[in-house]
Order: structure tokens, then sequence, then C-alpha cells
């Protein structure tokens, strides 16, 4: 039995039928946070984007006149590598070599599994990307006639299909093959067995990635799935580890960001009434197994709280004072996101306080609450990401990025007020910056606090950069 070496396996087959309660997460396309897609003008030419697409965290404007944003590491094109003759020339090697085994000992030989990895790796970093998911494919099938339709060995080329599926913006095919890396992981392993425990969180952040790009069939269920993976990772390191564990930190941090990402989108979660969106969340509940009083309706609040109470718990058991007063003030963050102004001054006070018997407490203290800090903290732990693999282009030999410089002030329960730009920018940018204006106002700051008291902050100095 011969098989070329074009042949195309499609997985999803079947993990459609195994596992349809991960599988509904399906993509939508990528929207802009306003305006409407380029049209084309009377020359045929696609008009300029004026809409803004994206914004990036502000960082504090410096006082050197040269001050910019380090530039994105945009992916370079692979033909301007050096290296990409020889690896061209290793590609037809590789080639003849595959067709050569095939004709001495078969298409299904399992000795056929590395060449095919490396030969899809060369792919991949020529800029192949469909020649490399193509290639990849066919090496994982042969992997499952060798060793077993669920083998673990399988999932470093399942990881590198997912890297080329996120190269191509192919967020459909990224959801499909995270969702069954994850299954395989959980298929040779068990529901309690630690090696799961980043499998968990993998597919976790994943989730919560999609959910910013706004990808998916359901919100709420990327929403209610991240909550639910993120609570498993978190209970499988307690269980296996204990709290002094770094990564209970880390998926604590997971549930916070969750948390909060449902109580700003509470409309969404009506969703999860209906029973083609609720089925599946039953069945990934049931398939972690960890906790079947796991709720399907992901929580807001109240799992913030919790969460950001127990970092405050993992830091003091350290003795790690000055992460522990960071802990306190995210937690006194919360609060003021939530209008309990009360408790946000009293637990300010606290992270403060923390600080008290420190060496160099002034300059913690500085460091820490001397300068307003838009919150919460980890809602820009997505940014890294968005911008390496730009998720919310949908086209990135469009990309543009420009920046703005602007001065507000911040009031004692973190509004922003009197933005103002800085400089005099031309009229071509002003409806961008309009609207990243409109954006800052909207954003809650962490005040400074002085002598242990949350205080107004004038004139403030940011530099946002922005994408169009």
């Amino acid at each position: 039995m011969n098989a070329p070496v074009r042949h195309s396996f499609r997985i999803a087959q079947t993990i459609s039928l195994v596992l349809p309660g991960l599988l509904w997460l399906g993509a939508s396309p990528v929207f802009a946070q306003e305006g409407e897609a380029p049209t084309a003008d009377e020359t045929g030419l696609a008009a300029p984007r004026t809409s803004v697409l994206y914004l990036e965290p502000g960082t504090p404007l410096s006082r050197q006149a040269d001050f910019a944003p380090p530039p994105p590491e945009l992916p370079e094109d692979p033909e301007l590598d050096p290296e990409f003759a020889e690896r061209s020339r290793s590609i037809s090697r590789f080639n003849e070599a595959i067709a050569d085994a095939e004709t001495i000992a078969g298409a299904w030989d399992n000795s056929l599994v590395e060449q095919l990895t490396t030969l899809g790796s060369l792919q991949q970093q020529q800029g192949n990307y469909s020649g490399a998911i193509e290639t990849h494919e066919r090496a994982i099938h042969v992997q499952r006639i060798n060793t077993g339709l669920h083998t673990i060995d399988q999932s470093p080329l399942v990881r590198r299909m997912i890297e080329s599926y996120i190269a191509m913006r192919d967020w459909s095919q990224v959801d499909t093959y995270h969702n069954y890396l994850f299954f395989i992981q959980q298929k040779s392993y068990g529901n309690t067995d630690p090696r799961l425990i980043p499998a968990l969180g993998e597919l976790a952040n994943w989730h919560i990635h999609a959910f910013a790009m706004r990808e998916g069939q359901s919100l709420a269920m990327r929403l209610s799935s991240a909550q639910m993976l993120f609570a498993t990772a978190t209970r499988l390191v307690d269980m296996h580890f204990g709290r002094d564990d770094a990564r209970y930190v880390e998926y604590q941090r997971g549930l916070a960001r969750s948390a909060y990402l449902v109580a700003q989108n509470q409309d969404l979660l009506r969703e999860l009434d209906r029973a083609q969106f609720r089925a599946p969340q039953e069945a990934l509940r049931d398939a972690i197994m960890v906790d079947t009083s796991l709720p399907i309706r992901p929580l807001g609040f109240g799992a913030g709280e919790d969460a950001l109470q127990n970092i405050m718990a993992y830091y003091r058991e350290q003795e790690d004072t000055e992460s522990l007063a960071e802990a306190t003030a995210q937690l006194a963050d919360w609060y003021l996101l939530f209008n309990r102004r009360g408790q946000a001054r009293e637990t300010y006070r606290q992270a403060w306080e923390a600080l008290a018997d420190k060496a160099d407490a002034r300059d913690s203290r500085q460091r820490l609450f001397g300068q307003v800090r838009e919150i919460p903290v980890y809602a820009a732990d997505d940014n890294g990401w968005m911008i390496e693999n730009l998720g919310f282009m949908a086209d990135e030999d469009e990309a543009s990025h420009d920046f703005i410089d602007v001065s507000f002030d911040v009031t004692q329960w973190g509004e922003v007020r009197n933005i103002e730009t800085l400089g005099e920018p031309s009229p071509s940018v002003e409806n961008q910056h309009g609207w990243v204006r409109r954006s800052i106002r909207d954003t809650m700051f962490r005040p400074v606090i002085a002598e242990g008291d949350i205080a107004r902050s004038d004139g403030n100095q940011f530099r946002y950069r922005y994408w169009y």
C-alpha cells in the first residue's frame, strides 16, 4: 500500500467523534474595535485603514526626548534568512530520502516519522506553513498506525501544527488542535495525573487568547472553559504539590483574569442557558472530573476575590514582603474596580504597611505606589501574545502602528480626568487619537499612595502604541 507525501490525514474528523464537548468553539471572523474593513477606491486600491484595531497598555513617559516603546517583534520574511537556500536544498534531499524509504520499507514504516518531522520543521522555517501542516499531519498518521491511536508521542507534532495554524491565523484549526492536544494528554495520563497540569493551563490560556480576539461560536463558552480549566489545574497542583508550588499562583492569577472578563461581560453569559452551549460545557466539566461541582456559569467578583486572597496567602507563606504588598494592592485594585471604595482604601493601606519593616521601605513604596498603574494589572497579560501573533489583524501585510502621548489626572478613586494629547498630531490621525483618548478615559488606574492613603495625582504622562 503506497501513499504520496501529499497524503492528508484529518485528525479533526476523529476528534469530532470522541470529544464533541471540546469542539464547540469554532472560529468566527476577527472584528475590528472600530470602523469597517477597508474598501477599494476608484483606482482599485484599498483605502487606508483609519480605525484602531488594538491598543497596547500605556508606558509612563520618559523624560528622554527619544523615548519610544520597544519595536514589536514582527515575523521576518523567511527568504531574507541567509540559511533559506540551504534549507531549500535540505528539503529536496529529505523528499528524496522519504521517497526512497517508502519504496524500501513501505508508506507506513515507523522510521518515516523522524524524517517527516524534520521535513515539516524545515518547511515551517521556510514559511511554507500549509506544506508543514500536511507533512506533520502525515507524520502523525504514520505514528498513530505504529504506536496507537492516542499515543502521547504525537504531542510535539500537534504543537508544531498549532504553530503553523497560528502563523496562518486559521483560528478554527488552532482551536481544533489545541483541543486535540489536550484530549490525547488526558487520554494518556488520566484525569488526576500531575502531568496533566500544564495541559490544563495551556488550554485555559488558549481560551483567554481566543476570547481577546473575539473568536468562537460562543464567547461565554470561552470564559466558562477557561475558568473550569484554571480551577482544575489549581486543584491538581494543590493535590500533588501543595499551595507552596509556584504554579499555584500562576493558575490563581488565571482564575482572577477569567473572573474579571466574566464580570465585564455578564451579558454574554445568557448564552450558557441555551442547551446547544450548555451541553458542551457540561461535557468538559465531566471530562476533567476533578470536581463535578464546578459551575458551568463562570463566576465574577467572588471568584476573583478568592483567587487574589489565595495569592496573598502564598506570598505571606513565602515571606516575600514586596510580592505580598503587590498582591495586596491587586486585591485593593479589585475592590476599586467594583466600586467598593471603603474596602479598597483599607486594603491599599494594608499594602503600604506590609513594607514598613523593609530596610528600603521608602524605595519599595515609591516603586510600587509612586506611579499610577492601569488596573487590573493582569488585563495586559495577553499583550505579548497578541503582538507576536497579530491576532487582531485580518492581514498582517496591512499592520501599521503609531503612538500617542497623553497627559491626564487620576483621582484618588482611580478615575481618569482632564486627558489631553501632548504635541500637535496631524489631522489625519485625529480620529484614531480620539478613539484612544476615549479608551483611556474609560480605564481605571491604581492611584498613587502617599503616607499610607490613596491620593489624587495630576499630569500623569503616558505613551500608548496603537495598531490600525
